[in-house]
């Protein structure tokens, strides 16, 4: 499987592109961009410091190397610190819980001290092969996907647990707790060398309680969903391979509101009224702010 990821991201380096494009009637304004990153595959907002965090995998996203590391930079585009956090492989999804961060590290869940960057735990989850989104519940429990084994770990009192593995997850990336449930994206389905797939994946709904797995009735089929940001009744998710942002709006059909370049991965969002999106492999990060909803 490593070797496919390799493949993987160089068929995306040395694929045909095209330039961001704002599209659909959503109302999406580009508030800034800022490069000078190493493949990141990340963006988090950190509430209670009012900053984002961007995970930089500086490399292959499977390569063991010790090189990757974590950003700090300002709402507005600046950057704080550019290697506030280091001595990761390939750091993907993250999220914030009891005030630390959770940082998915290929096969290892990292857990890094928010005021220092210094990594305090690393924990390995059993038979783990390519951990990728990271969510934090209600409660504090912490949801981490496996894409390429079908799974759904748990941290829960200090440890981390395999907590769902089923086929129906469909090549799990992304993933974002709401309420009782956990919406999961699809990468979809049939897998190909360049990670393209067969049938393409869409969006899923995770029952906590009964680990129900239902797919969006609207949503299902339309892309390689990677990043899962939400508002108040709206959903925005990434497609990773085409590099499109689409919005689902109370389970609605997938709009497309803006095109990027392929390799637009795990975006994040203020909670408020702005997207963040990573692009791997132009080391960048865009920020679209959306206007008020009448």
């Amino acid at each position: 499987m490593h070797s496919r990821i390799k493949i993987f991201t160089a068929a995306i380096i040395t694929a045909g592109l095209f330039g961001i494009q704002l599209a659909g009637a959503d109302p999406l304004k580009q508030a800034w961009q800022l490069a000078g990153f190493k493949t990141p595959e990340s963006v988090l907002y950190d509430k209670a410091h009012d900053r984002l965090i961007v995970g930089n995998m500086n490399g292959a996203p499977d390569a063991v190397d010790g090189n990757g590391y974590l950003s700090l930079i300002a709402r507005d585009g600046q950057f704080i610190k550019p290697d506030w956090a280091t001595g990761l492989d390939a750091p993907k999804g993250m999220a914030i819980s009891g005030g630390k961060l959770f940082v998915s590290d290929i096969t290892r869940l990292r857990v890094i001290d928010l005021e220092t960057g210094k990594i305090l735990t690393t924990l390995a989850p059993e038979k783990a092969v390519f951990l990728n989104d990271v969510t934090a519940a209600d409660n504090g429990d912490v949801y981490v996907t496996d894409m390429l084994a079908n799974r759904i770990y748990r941290y829960s009192g200090g440890k981390v647990e395999l907590w769902l593995e089923s086929v129906d997850l469909k090549t799990p990336n992304g993933i974002v707790a709401d309420g009782q449930r956990l919406i999961v994206g699809s990468w979809g389905t049939g897998m190909r060398a360049d990670f393209s797939t067969e049938q393409l994946g869409g969006l899923l709904g995770v029952d906590m309680a009964t680990k129900a797995i239902t797919p969006f009735p609207n949503a299902s089929g339309f892309a390689n969903v990677d990043g899962i940001v939400t508002f108040p009744g709206n959903i925005y998710v990434s497609d990773y391979m085409k590099g499109t942002l689409f919005h689902v709006a109370d389970d609605q059909a997938p709009e497309a509101v803006a095109r990027f370049k392929p390799g637009s991965a795990d975006i994040g969002s203020d909670e408020e009224d702005t997207i963040y999106v990573p692009m791997m492999n132009e080391g960048e990060v865009h920020a679209l702010k959306l206007a008020p909803r009448s």
